[in-house]
């Protein structure tokens, strides 16, 4: 995943950066890290004005400086909440003031079409870039997946969707089930809605032997209709 910032208002010369990121990919996390990699390279004291089509690194810009001094268990529910504390600490250290404007996106804004373009050649970086979070103090904890992968958003919800994934994976995998597995791959299966086939309950009790046998009932179902 690439990001890309352009300046827009030196009249010699205009100064360009991208890179890639890894873990988590959206456009959201790409525009955060445009941003952030901006301001660590501003002058003091400055007032900075930054041009994105991402509204929503907008609000949350506006969201996380709000929650970062009130609330560090709501904070660390925002997507992207190490990038944004990198953000916030940057332009407390470097007393930076910052306003973020809305640019329409695919509107033959020059600069803007240059960051787009240049994201796209970021991506292809072999070197990473990524934020050492340790050293962060208003981080104080950063939840790690298998010692490697940092989880910049709600916990709880990350970790139900990877346990999901993870579920899904071990059960693709079962020998009996090649078909299933061949399936999902050609985006013929729709797991959200089997998911909740799956997870529905008629009954009045929230577990009961019946339910287990309904359950069972509909795995053997869905392998019997890919194996016809």
């Amino acid at each position: 995943m690439g990001y890309e910032w352009t300046t827009s208002n030196l009249t010699d010369v205009n100064i360009n950066h991208n890179g890639s990121l890894e873990f988590f990919p959206s456009s959201t996390k790409a525009e955060t890290m445009a941003i952030l990699t901006a301001l660590i390279v501003s002058p003091q004291n400055s007032s900075i004005n930054i041009y994105t089509d991402s509204q929503a690194a907008i609000d949350t810009f506006h969201k996380s400086s709000n929650l970062i001094s009130i609330s560090s268990r709501r904070f660390n529910k925002i997507n992207n909440n190490i990038l944004w504390s990198t953000v916030h600490y940057i332009i407390d250290k470097l007393n930076l003031h910052i306003t973020l404007y809305k640019v329409k996106a695919h509107s033959n804004n020059a600069f803007n079409d240059i960051a787009d373009a240049q994201a796209k050649v970021g991506r292809l970086h072999q070197t990473l870039t990524s934020i050492n979070h340790r050293h962060l103090p208003s981080q104080m904890i950063t939840t790690t997946w298998n010692n490697e992968i940092p989880i910049d958003k709600d916990v709880r919800k990350c970790i139900g969707t990877i346990s999901n994934y993870k579920r899904i994976e071990d059960y693709l995998n079962h020998p009996s089930l090649i078909d299933i597995k061949e399936a999902t791959a050609q985006h013929i299966i729709n797991w959200s809605c089997t998911s909740k086939w799956f997870n529905y309950n008629g009954h009045e009790t929230a577990t009961s032997t019946q339910h287990t046998k309904d359950t069972a009932w509909k795995l053997n179902v869905l392998r019997l209709i890919y194996q016809h």
